[in-house]
């Protein structure tokens, strides 16, 4: 759009036979530049300035071709003496705004978001009618995840241009996460009428899907927009384009990995189905990108690794984090135990926080167990590496892989020779760089060992710890729970037998809902009960019975409850039904924390078989551990019909759970410790990384 207006201005100003020096120069750039040639159109684009130096285009063009040739600082200077000419006479400054959102789009691409923002609200103050400004300061606000921001500058955006396919899905993106965060809340559009889309939906997820529906309108060849249109509709259970929405997602898939190329998000290509051999490619060509980017940008040679003082062979250990181990993400819950737990006779523990800083008692206490803590937020990742090569770091374990807040660059410039994926991201990472892979033979059994690029590092119980025993006690003490509703409360009478899925609603598929709802239709007492994590979902799943022969009713959903009860009241449950599309991980451990037996199904990948390798560490195995659907549904209607043995499995779960190698974090975490040494002891024997299986 710039060299437009510059072909324009260029041209328009070459009005006498004096201008046709500039009128030719200032085709040459421009035919220089849209051929690619920007070295030429930058020194053509110079010539004009001489010409016309008062013609603020000329700057702009110039500054745009130094852009794409690569040297922002340059391009830089031209913005702001475009900026300078444009403020003085004969020029009236009314085209500052375009200067300034150039600027905006420099500090975006060298990510200072701070300083995008600035240059954005400087251009919006000149021209507060322009979309061009407000939907880029929104996709500046969603970079910085604030949604709600971004959704202001996208809601008055697509007034003002309903035709921008940007708009619409910077504002589905934007809705999208609101939901997640703010189930309940409305849209600032909600009962407006929107160009092309008609009366705005009042709720996020309902209004998610709408705009990105109409981005596929506009745009329906787009393969990225239809994924995240799906990751809406599943959030929502709206399934009703689900089979052609996934189709086109095994071709798209499809389509990137014949080019070597990653198509889907890693985490979220579990919901769409795919092949264990199709999710280790798409990880794979991921963390191919990754690393090549991250050699180009960072080509300095890592530090030599360390080795081990045979003085004092204690392995240094180093636990990172992307998102800092904040109090938000469950690994800070999980394992804010497990560093002071580390037997410091075998052991070193070096915590490197890699983002944010916000305070928290679980962040409090991870610093506080290790030997060495340091806030890396603001080390690039070459600092970083010089970090733990000073800190002589033998072990690194990764605890966020492909998820929010990634940071696999730093696995990537590691010096560490032993590099380790650990509770963050349930799969393989697809990486060269990346040697083990924590897990334990339930989630990951022999026959699967080849989908996955890592060597396995196997514990007897389960790989994902918990942290109960020592910070959630509350569910031990006895009765009664002030603040914790009742059974009658929660809207189940006495005789009901409760069966509950907590799980994100994205993990519920129509085969599993198509599962629960044979169960209920074969015990009558039976209710299901599930977590409000979608505004809309209650609504569509009660459809869904409805549709099945299930009275609406006996589905019952609550909002999620306050940290403090939350597993007093889930503890009202007498069966957990899992998900086997995507198991509950950290929610199966804490159901059965607070007493739920847990029935799963697992599957071919490793988000599928999580809770397998749960139920087995809380003894439960035999009993609720199924081998089909089939078998599933004839599970689950059994223990509902023999109540006298449902209730003694619960007793037993809650009289024995202090004692269950689940909640001994101190001797899972022991395991864990074992595993690494045997890692480094096949480094250390100069052997590639081989599978390591530790005894119980």
């Amino acid at each position: 759009g710039c060299l437009i207006l510059a072909f324009l201005s260029i041209t328009s100003c070459a009005t006498k036979k004096s201008d046709d020096k500039f009128q030719i120069a200032g085709n040459k750039a421009l035919t220089a530049f849209n051929a690619g040639s920007y070295q030429a159109a930058y020194e053509g684009f110079l010539e004009c300035q001489k010409l016309q130096p008062h013609n603020m285009e000329v700057f702009m063009a110039a500054g745009q071709a130094l852009q794409a040739l690569g040297r922002p600082e340059q391009a830089f200077e031209q913005y702001q003496a475009s900026i300078r000419v444009e403020s003085s006479p004969p020029n009236k400054g009314i085209r500052l705004w375009r200067a300034y959102t150039k600027i905006g789009e420099l500090y975006k691409q060298s990510n200072n978001l701070r300083e995008a923002l600035v240059s954005y609200d400087q251009a919006l103050r000149l021209a507060p009618n322009e979309a061009e400004i407000l939907t880029a300061r929104g996709e500046i606000h969603q970079s910085g995840e604030a949604y709600a921001n971004a959704e202001q500058d996208f809601s008055a955006a697509v007034l003002l241009n309903p035709n921008d396919y940007r708009i619409w899905n910077g504002l589905g993106i934007a809705y999208l996460y609101q939901e997640f965060a703010d189930p309940g809340g409305r849209p600032v559009l909600a009962g407006k009428q929107v160009g092309g889309a008609g009366v705005w939906p009042s709720t996020f997820d309902r209004a998610g899907i709408v705009a990105l529906r109409r981005v596929m309108a506009l745009l329906p060849d787009s393969m990225v927009t239809l994924s995240n249109l799906l990751m809406g509709e599943n959030r929502a259970c709206d399934w009703r384009h689900r089979k052609s929405r996934v189709r086109a997602m095994r071709r798209a898939l499809k389509d990137s990995l014949a080019k070597k190329q990653n198509f889907a998000p890693p985490f979220h290509a579990f919901e769409f189905e795919y092949t264990p051999k199709e999710l280790l490619l798409n990880s794979r060509y991921l963390s191919r990108s990754i690393e090549a980017s991250a050699r180009a940008k960072y080509p300095a040679r890592k530090p030599p690794p360390p080795a081990l003082d045979p003085a004092r062979p204690v392995l240094h250990v180093a636990y990172t984090n992307g998102a800092g181990f904040v109090n938000g993400t469950t690994t800070a819950r999980c394992l804010q135990s497990v560093f002071r737990l580390h037997d410091r006779r075998r052991v070193k523990v070096l915590g490197y926080a890699l983002s944010g800083n916000a305070p928290s008692p679980e962040r409090e206490r991870i610093a506080s167990g290790c030997d060495v803590w340091v806030e890396a937020a603001g080390l690039d990742y070459p600092d970083l590496a010089r970090r733990m090569a000073a800190d002589k770091v033998h072990v690194l374990v990764d605890t966020t892989g492909y998820t929010m807040r990634q940071k696999t660059e730093a696995m990537v410039l590691s010096p560490a020779p032993v590099v380790l994926s650990f509770h963050g991201f349930p799969g393989t990472m697809g990486a060269s760089f990346v040697h083990y892979l924590s897990s334990d033979p339930r989630t990951t059994p022999p026959d699967y060992a080849g989908f996955y690029s890592e060597r396995l590092g196997l514990v007897p119980w389960t790989y994902l710890i918990n942290d109960h025993r020592q910070s959630r006690r509350e569910v031990l003490a006895p009765p009664p729970h002030p603040g914790v509703p009742t059974r009658a409360e929660l809207g189940f009478g006495e005789g009901d037998v409760v069966l509950a899925s907590f799980n994100q609603m994205y993990k519920v598929e129509p085969k599993v809902f198509e599962a629960w709802m044979q169960v209920l239709a074969r015990v009558p007492r039976a209710r299901l009960w599930m977590l409000k994590f979608s505004t809309s979902a209650p609504e569509l799943l009660r459809e869904e019975a409805a549709r099945r022969g299930v009275q609406p009713s006996r589905l019952v959903f609550h909002d999620k409850f306050p940290h403090d009860t939350e597993l007093l009241a889930k503890a009202h449950a007498d069966l957990f039904l899992d998900t086997p599309l995507f198991n509950a991980h950290t929610t199966g451990g804490d159901v059965l924390w607070a007493g739920i037996p847990v029935l799963t199904l697992p599957g071919d990948n490793f988000a599928k078989r999580v809770a397998s390798g749960l139920v087995h560490s809380a003894g439960l195995l035999d009993l609720t551990c199924a081998r089909s659907l089939d078998d599933y549904v004839a599970l689950a209607v059994q223990l509902c019909r023999r109540g006298r043995v449902l209730r003694r499995v619960r007793r037993r779960l809650r009289e024995a759970r202090e004692a269950l190698p689940l909640f001994d974090t101190r001797l899972l975490t022991a395991h864990l410790e074992r595993s690494m040494a045997a890692m480094w002891e096949v480094y250390a024997a100069g052997l590639k990384p081989m599978h390591v299986v530790v005894a119980a």
